[in-house]
Order: structure tokens, then sequence, then C-alpha cells
């Protein structure tokens, strides 16, 4: 087990195969140490280009991918405990100044399948449902699943429900759901067992021949905007416009 210089938190270090690397802090949904991670993965990534040519970022942990012919692992890993350093540093002389994220959302009964269920669940109304989902501020932890799929923690625990035991074959494209502590929006009609408590009609990412672009990224504050059925047609049909050009 090694540690973190200054905050002599346990960060485990190993490899996973001959050009992979997985680097795992304490397993817990914190937004401090989830910075930590990014400012991290981005310090090593930058400044060893040359031989690591794929990282991952999750909640806890971090996988690096790098050409092992150019690179031993315990040099690798001398690297890494050197950007945690300055990560560690970092974090403490600078303030994040990005930007929140703002998602509308329509929480109408024909979009937010589960919406009442989830009332019901949690023993609260629906008003009080979509009160606490859209008044909370949420951070970006991991993208997975599926392209643009991004985990949005942490949940009010009012809300917090296991995911149906049942997934549905397809949700919806836009779906807004829950499960557990976090949410998270399907980029994509895709198979799902998530409660469904809304519908967005904002992209979450664009793509063309040469590249894909998520809308939202590792480490964002995200909030969730009601607005009415009017705003979610206005908002659904000017993007249809907007792809169709």
């Amino acid at each position: 087990m090694l540690y973190g210089y200054l905050s002599m938190k346990p960060v485990s270090i190993f490899p996973t195969s001959e050009e992979s690397v997985l680097v795992t802090w304490p397993e817990k949904v914190c937004p401090v140490q989830h910075q930590l991670i990014i400012s991290t993965e981005k310090l090593i990534t930058s400044q060893h280009d040359d031989v690591i040519f794929e990282s991952i970022v999750s909640y806890n942990s971090m996988i690096l991918y790098y050409h092992f012919q150019h690179i031993s692992y315990p040099q690798l890993q001398q690297h890494i405990l050197a950007s945690i350093h300055q990560a560690e540093i970092n974090a403490q002389i600078e303030k994040a100044t990005q930007k929140t994220v703002d998602i509308p959302v329509y929480y109408g009964d024909e979009v937010a399948w589960d919406l009442a269920e989830v009332a019901k669940q949690c023993k609260i109304s629906i008003e009080e449902v979509v009160c606490l989902h859209s008044q909370r501020t949420y951070r970006a932890y991991a993208l997975g699943f599926t392209p643009g799929f991004c985990y949005l923690g942490s949940l009010d625990k009012k809300l917090r429900l296991s995911r149906k035991s049942t997934p549905r074959v397809a949700v919806p494209k836009g779906a807004v759901a829950i499960a557990d502590q976090q949410t998270a929006i399907y980029p994509n009609i895709s198979p799902g067992g998530w409660h469904i408590i809304g519908q967005t009609p904002i992209e979450m990412f664009q793509k063309n021949e040469t590249s894909f672009q998520p809308k939202l990224s590792l480490g964002q504050q995200i909030k969730f905007i009601p607005i009415n059925k009017q705003t979610y047609i206005e908002l659904t049909e000017a993007n249809n416009k907007g792809c169709q050009k």
C-alpha cells in the first residue's frame, strides 16, 4: 500500500496487465478526493504523454495505459506518486472556478414514467421529489455504460432507491433517472434499470466523423432546472432543427 505525501490517505498502485496500472483511493463518494484524482490524471498524462496513451477516471480510481517498452512499471509508479504529490499541493493553493452546467428537465407525467412510484416508495409527494432532485448541485464523477452517459452524485438521502428489479429493454433518449446515490441522463435509447423521473431536450454529446464530445465532463458541477411542457416542446423542436443542419 502506498500513500499520498500530504494527506497521508492510502493510495494503492498496482499493475493490471503488462501495459496498464490501476491507482485506487479510499472507496467513497467525495468531491475533494475526486478532484484530486482528476488533477492527478491531468498531471501524469500531460507530463508523460509520450508513454501514456489512455486514461480513465472513476469515483475513487484511475487506470493508466502505457507503452511498457518505453518505461518500466517502477518508473511509472514513481511518476504517479509525484503527480499525486503535486495535485495535493495544488489543491491547497487553488480554488475551483468551474461554472455550473444547467440541464433543463421536464418532470411531466407523460415522460416521468417512475415519478409517482418513486414518490410512493420514498414516502414523499411528487412535488417534493422534483424539488429535492432539482435543488441539489451534482458532480460528474464518471463516464461509462454508453457514450455520453455520466454518473452524477450525490442524491438527497430521501431519494435513494435501489435499481429496478427488472430493467427496461428500452429507456428513451434524454431520460433523467435516479438509482442508489446517483442520477444520470440517458444519452440515447438503451436498456436501463434506473427510475425515470423526467426528460431533458438537451443532446448529451456532439459527434462528427472525426470527434466525439460529451456534454458533461468529469469534475463539472451540474444543476437540473425544472421547465414546463411548453418550454420542453420548444427546446425539443429547436434541438431537432439544429441536428438537421
